[in-house]
C-alpha cells in the first residue's frame, strides 16, 4: 500500500509539473493571428489560369464587369455596409503591382452624397456579398497608372471598414482584409 501511495504521489507531482510547464509555454508571447469573419476573393471577367491569362478591364466607358466576393466564414451573421452609402462606398479597393514592382492603389473616387444614411446587409454564415466591379471613371488610381493596351499585373482586393460610431451602433465588422494575389492582364482604353 505504501508503494502504491508513493507511486500515486509521484504521478501527481509529474502531472502538476507537466501542467506548469504547459502553462509556462503557453504564456510565452507568440505572434497572435487575427481570425477574420470573412474571406475575400476576386472573380475576373475571364479566367485562363495563373500565368497572366485572366484579365480585367479599366476604361472610361463600359468596361467589362468582374466580381469581388466577401464570404462569411464565421458561425455568426455579420453585418456589412451597403455599397450605395458613404460608409460602404469605398470599402472595396485594389492594389495593383506591375512587372517592374510598382504598386498602385485603385479606389472609388470621393463622392458627395445628397441622400445618405447608414444601412447594412446581413451576411449569414457561409453566405456571400458579391460586389460587381466596373473600373470606369468612378475609380481613381494612385499614383496615376500609364495607359497601356494590356499590362500584366498582380492584383489584390482589399476590404476595409473604418471604426466609426455608426459601425459600433450597427454592429458592423471593422478592420482590413486582403485577398490572395491574382496574376492578371489589365486591359485599358
Amino acid at each position: 500500500m505504501k508503494k502504491v501511495v508513493l507511486t500515486l504521489c509521484a504521478a501527481l507531482v509529474f502531472i502538476t509539473a507537466c501542467n506548469t510547464k504547459k502553462e509556462a509555454a503557453s504564456s510565452k508571447s507568440e505572434p497572435s493571428v487575427q481570425k477574420f469573419p470573412f474571406s475575400l476573393f476576386v472573380v475576373p471577367e475571364t479566367s485562363r489560369g495563373e500565368h497572366y491569362g485572366s484579365s480585367i478591364e479599366m476604361a472610361h466607358d463600359k468596361p467589362r464587369v468582374f466580381y469581388v466576393v466577401l464570404t462569411n466564414v464565421s458561425s455568426e451573421p455579420q453585418a456589412v455596409w451597403e455599397y450605395w452609402n458613404s460608409w460602404g462606398y469605398q470599402t472595396v479597393s485594389f492594389e495593383l503591382t506591375t512587372a517592374d514592382s510598382k504598386k498602385f492603389l485603385v479606389s472609388k473616387r470621393q463622392e458627395d452624397f445628397t441622400r445618405n444614411f447608414p444601412s447594412t446587409f446581413l451576411i449569414e454564415p457561409g453566405e456571400h456579398q458579391v460586389y460587381a466591379i466596373r473600373l470606369d471613371q468612378e475609380w481613381d488610381t494612385h499614383p496615376s497608372l500609364l495607359k497601356a493596351a494590356e499590362t500584366p499585373v498582380i492584383l489584390k482586393a482589399i476590404y476595409e471598414v473604418a471604426p466609426t460610431s455608426e459601425a459600433a451602433q450597427y454592429k458592423v465588422w471593422t478592420g482590413r482584409l486582403e485577398s490572395r494575389t491574382y496574376k492578371l492582364n489589365l486591359r485599358q482604353w
